[in-house]
């Protein structure tokens, strides 16, 4: 999948809350791996997410996280 494709996607944790939708994504330059997402919540508020969190990709990114486990 390209970064193209994950930018604009609705971002949901594991209980269902919409957080966001990607608006970019940090790629290592060694190996090429992304290592966070970065997502923007609401008008300015934006919020890495580390990619390990990430449960499942598909129409929506679904989080392995609950919204409140994000911010520690």
């Amino acid at each position: 999948m390209y970064i193209k494709e994950i930018i604009g996607k609705m971002v949901i944790d594991k209980n269902a809350n919409t957080i966001g939708t990607v608006v970019d994504a940090n790629v290592t330059f060694l190996g090429w791996e992304v290592k966070y997402l970065l997502v923007k919540i609401g008008l300015i508020k934006k919020l890495n997410i580390e990619i390990n969190k990430v449960d499942k990709l598909g129409d929506k990114i679904i989080l392995n996280v609950a919204e409140d486990e994000l911010a520690k």
